[in-house]
């Protein structure tokens, strides 16, 4: 029903980027980089981008290191979960706003 990661991107952006609705693209930050394809979303701020969690692919190996390909497209890859950033009550992490760098996967 739902067999791709997907990304959202407004189409003006992704424009500039060169990036066209369907292409797989890359979401990289100064932590790692996933991969999703993308799918314009005219609703979304020309500066943000909106990646979808909790990805892997139960039909790829479950040993490791592929552990499913928990590591291709899964947005907590982009997510520093360092205990000395996280919010001190909560414990939890910032995974709502971080710098991140979109471009076309060219593989």
């Amino acid at each position: 029903m739902h067999p791709d990661p997907v990304m959202q991107i407004n189409k003006k952006t992704a424009e500039k980027l060169g990036i066209e609705e369907g292409d797989w693209v890359y979401i990289e930050s100064a932590r790692g980089r996933i991969k999703q394809k993308c799918r314009f979303f005219d609703g979304i701020d020309p500066r943000v981008v909106h990646a979808q969690h909790g990805w892997w692919f139960p039909e790829e190996n479950g040993a490791e290191p592929s552990l499913h390909g928990v590591w291709k497209s899964n947005c907590n890859v982009l997510i520093d979960d360092d205990p000395d950033i996280c919010n001190p009550i909560s414990g939890a992490w910032p995974l709502r706003g971080l710098l991140c760098k979109v471009y076309k996967a060219q593989d």
